[in-house]
């Protein structure tokens, strides 16, 4: 529960930097796509969680000394992992945005406050055809 209240302390703070401010995060943003949605699909798939492949990535920037970056999955599933650390000493945790979504509403509720969720920005777009489709195209809102 800790890392789902610190995950979304920092979606709700936002990005305070547009740069990387760990070692990880710098070799990612090194990388071409193809490298990054590889490395973040292994990331994915050893703490467990269910993605086919990640085929695209965001970074979303750095608060507090934690990069935050959201992927999406080829099978429509999308994530925001935090990167804390350097190469030798990293902590990476993940959080699917449908649970991001929901806790943010539970807390908003909980509080009493009428404020915005929480979401990811990443997303399929909606060019026809199902998730994963050759038609479909991960877009970000305007």
């Amino acid at each position: 529960m800790k890392r789902v209240m610190f995950a979304m302390l920092l979606c709700a703070l936002g990005p305070a930097q547009a740069s990387a401010q760990n070692e990880v995060s710098q070799l990612l943003l090194e990388w071409d796509e193809d490298q990054r949605n590889e490395a973040f699909t292994h990331m994915l798939w050893d703490s467990d969680r269910k993605c086919d492949h990640v085929n695209q990535t965001i970074f979303n920037g750095a608060f507090l000394g934690v990069d935050e970056w959201e992927v999406l999955c080829r099978d429509g599933r999308s994530f925001l992992v935090s990167v804390l650390g350097d190469l030798n000493d990293t902590i990476i945790t993940s959080l699917s945005c449908s649970e991001l979504a929901a806790t943010s509403r539970r807390l908003l509720r909980e509080a009493g406050s009428t404020g915005q969720v929480t979401v990811c920005k990443i997303r399929w777009g909606a060019a026809g055809g199902h998730r994963g489709h050759a038609a479909d195209k991960p877009v970000m809102p305007q």
